[in-house]
């Protein structure tokens, strides 16, 4: 097995197969914007990739320009390789692949109290759980889709920090203007969503 970045045509495959079919279209940020992310050194697109050089989960990674704090954007196995703990290994490698130091935040959907819809979210959140995350104190809503926050780090920062480089990393894609419209960050107890809307930087 190797953990690799994606080249430029393996991240638009990976992108038009594997990612479409995972997330909804809410959650799913433009190619375009990964590329351009990439481009300016603030994306890492890792792939696992078996013996035979087929994919076998990605965990994509958005960069603060600090370098040090890294956003999970996607963690994505392909149906066809589920179930078989790739989810768990690609999250520990990412770790293993970065600096000592290094804090990863993550983004997992909040329950809504729909008992159809949270089993799914629940056992996501079970399973950042054991692969060692640590839920913080601060939720965030995203284009209307409410998410619980949650970090992996060795020694952990103090949670303002970690919120004000949570924030910084969108602020620095968005701009003022388009993170008030769309980025709930933190999401303050009592506050209301915005309706969904699907991933712009328009």
């Amino acid at each position: 097995m190797e953990l690799r970045l994606l080249t430029a045509a393996e991240l638009a495959a990976a992108y038009d197969t594997d990612l479409k079919e995972a997330f909804p279209p809410a959650e799913l940020k433009p190619l375009s914007s990964m590329e351009d992310l990439r481009s300016r050194g603030l994306y890492d697109p890792l792939c696992l990739f078996d013996d035979d050089g087929e994919a076998m989960g990605y965990i994509l990674l958005w960069k603060h320009l600090d370098g040090r704090y890294l956003l999970i954007d996607y963690l994505c196995v392909p149906a066809r390789r589920r179930n078989g703990g790739i989810g768990a290994k690609l999250v520990r490698m990412a770790i293993d692949h970065y600096p000592v130091g290094t804090v990863f935040i993550g983004e997992s959907e909040a329950p809504t109290g729909d008992p159809a819809r949270d089993e799914m979210i629940l056992r996501r959140l079970g399973f950042y759980k054991r692969c060692g995350a640590v839920t913080l104190g601060y939720d965030c809503a995203l284009f209307g889709v409410h998410f619980k926050t949650i970090c992996w780090a060795e020694p952990m920062p103090e949670e303002s920090e970690i919120l004000r480089k949570h924030q910084e990393i969108y602020l620095n894609q968005f701009g003022q203007e388009r993170y008030d419209r769309y980025i709930q960050l933190p999401l303050k107890p009592g506050e209301t969503i915005r309706p969904v809307t699907d991933w712009t930087e328009d």
